[in-house]
């Protein structure tokens, strides 16, 4: 290491920081590594966030010996961060607003400002127990705000900063949440094993993975990696939590979900990655926590659970570009496969983007991100299992579905979606951080395509017995009370029904936010947060119940024209409540580290 760097780095390590690094795969430090993957400054990355301190330092390293100054100087303060103390202390605060202005079908117009005020206290750091072997990395925080559920002051398909949503105490006029995770890694940057209750996030759209999403509800994890320089593999074990059937609300344990990545660089410039995910609850089964393809370990279990795969390929035409494209699959039907032919029970999802991080510019990254989720992906049926027979209940828990606590464990995107996204990442000093980005998006209800037959199986059945919203909670199955099998959605099993349906919902949204660090002392850094996003949705309500029950069970036998009847008047009900929205969400707080 040349002279001044070394200089530079003896005087940085006297200051004090405050990181994360290790325990939470949204800090800003994964998008530098990123950048610095795409350029060729760091040969391989980990498959899975967060990575391990000893895979921190060894990333940083490569970059100091390969990068540009401006690289160098960055590792330097990174390590810093991390190495300054193995304690700090961080509190921020941040105020938010919702402005709403409705257009309705009867032109009557609706405005209306909602505001949520909240503040947070950590500990954090991230240190060697052991140098070079023995880590750990925490974030021990409580979180306050004014108001219980954070939902409705959240932009369409985005996840919540924050692992706070039961058990709140009141706290006054505020409503107080335990927020913490922790993690501990042991073992060499090659090879190592992880344990921790955390965020978890794989592949390369950050905080926008189909298999595993950065954003996602914390899990408590355990998962050991491999990292070569032609090849890596992760393999993750996590319980999560199951929730019900119908909407995701409750909360019981025993659901699992297990994961694993294999890629191998064939150039370069090229690899490719297979992975699987299997989701299922109420045992715990060593065979998945196994280097075994999930496909045959289900095996040893009867087939019973929830089984995906994927494809990950990575290519950079030259230096600087990344274009990536991700296939998840869900299900799908060989026959049809074979045929040539997408159009029967296909359940999948695909991102295809490309990532440019130029170098010695104010300008970190550009990004250009296509994503489709097909109907019915995510949203794997389970039934009670009482008396042998596919039961499908008003109060049953789902221990299959893709969600951890009612949140989407892969994109947040609902089934029947697509959108385009185009992102702008700023860095124009080292105080100063800048994203802009905008996007377009599509959602219809796949239940808008189902035949009067079987949207009167929907009404006459029991009140939240099933949901005909349209998201990940819409299964394809109907119970059948004479066996164990379940009776299939026939326009699910034999249609792929993407996009097709006559009511589409469009969601337009424009974003901008920044960092700014106005203080940086031995006494800790002062950094104003600043963010904007503005939305218009046409057609909002989309995702309201189309065919909800009623409990008539005489539906089902009534003549075909009366059924017709009913099916019509549930949907004209259903297109009357859409309507157009503007909606402001704007943030404005300070966060203080020490």
């Amino acid at each position: 290491m040349p002279r001044r760097f070394l200089c530079l780095f003896l005087f940085l390590l006297a200051l004090p920081a405050c990181a994360q690094i290790t325990v939470d795969p949204n800090d800003d430090f994964y998008e530098y590594a990123q950048a610095w993957e795409i350029r060729g400054l760091v040969k391989t990355l980990p498959p899975v966030r967060p990575y391990s301190l000893n895979s921190v330092k060894h990333i940083l390293q490569q970059v100091i010996k390969r990068g540009t100054e401006k690289d160098r100087e960055l590792a330097v303060e990174y390590w810093n961060e991390i190495s300054g103390k193995p304690m700090g202390v961080k509190f921020e605060a941040k105020g938010k607003g919702k402005l709403t202005r409705t257009n309705r079908a009867d032109d009557e117009v609706d405005s209306d400002l909602d505001k949520l005020i909240w503040g947070r206290f950590a500990l954090a750091g991230d240190a060697f127990v052991f140098p070079d072997f023995v880590s750990i990395g925490y974030d021990l925080g409580v979180l306050a705000r004014t108001e219980k559920n954070e939902g409705p002051f959240l932009p369409y398909y985005t996840n919540s900063a924050y692992d706070a949503i039961q058990d709140a105490a009141s706290l006054g006029p505020l409503h107080g949440y335990i927020d913490m995770n922790a993690s501990a890694a042991i073992g060499t940057h090659e090879f190592f094993a992880q344990g921790g209750v955390n965020r978890t996030g794989y592949g390369p759209f950050l905080r926008k993975g189909l298999a595993v999403n950065d954003t996602g509800y914390h899990m408590g994890n355990v998962s050991y990696s491999i990292v070569k320089d032609r090849f890596s593999f992760a393999q993750q074990y996590s319980a999560i939590g199951a929730t019900k059937s119908y909407d995701g609300s409750g909360l019981k344990p025993e659901k699992f979900i297990a994961f694993h990545a294999l890629e191998y660089k064939f150039t370069p410039k090229f690899s490719a990655s297979y992975y699987e995910s299997i989701v299922y609850g109420k045992r715990f089964d060593l065979s998945y926590f196994l280097p075994v393809p999930f496909m045959v370990a289900q095996g040893l279990g009867g087939n019973a659970d929830n089984t995906q795969l994927g494809l990950l390929f990575k290519y950079r035409p030259f230096s600087n570009l990344l274009w990536a494209t991700d296939l998840f699959v869900d299900d799908f039907d060989v026959n049809a496969l074979v045929k040539g032919s997408l159009n029967s029970k296909n359940r999948f999802a695909l991102q295809t983007g490309l990532m440019y991080a130029p170098e010695n510019s104010f300008c970190r990254k550009v990004s250009f991100v296509y994503t489709a989720v097909a109907p019915y992906t995510y949203s794997h049926w389970d039934y009670d299992g009482v008396d042998d027979v596919a039961r499908i209940s008003p109060d049953m828990y789902n221990y299959q579905n893709y969600t951890n606590n009612g949140i989407p464990i892969g994109t947040a995107y609902a089934p029947n979606s697509d959108s385009i996204e185009f992102s702008l990442d700023f860095k124009p000093s080292r105080n100063l951080r800048i994203g802009i980005a905008s996007s377009l998006m599509r959602h219809a209800n796949v239940n808008e395509s189902l035949s009067d037959d079987e949207a009167i199986r929907y009404l006459a059945a029991e009140d939240r017995q099933y949901s005909t919203d349209g998201s990940l909670f819409t299964h394809s199955m109907f119970e059948n009370r004479n066996d164990s099998d379940g009776e299939h959605v026939e326009s699910a099993w034999d249609s792929l029904n993407f996009l097709n349906q006559e009511t589409k919902m469009y969601v337009v949204q424009a974003k901008f936010d920044v960092d700014w660090t106005i203080a940086r002392t031995n006494f800790g850094s002062f950094t104003l947060n600043f963010g904007n996003v503005f939305q218009y949705t046409h057609n909002k309500g989309v995702e309201n119940q189309l065919f909800p029950g009623t409990g008539r069970k005489a539906l089902l036998d009534a003549p075909a024209a009366y059924k017709s009847q009913v099916v019509s008047a549930a949907r004209e009900a259903w297109k009357s409540n859409l309507y157009d929205e503007l909606a402001d969400f704007v943030y404005i707080g300070f966060t203080y580290k020490f």
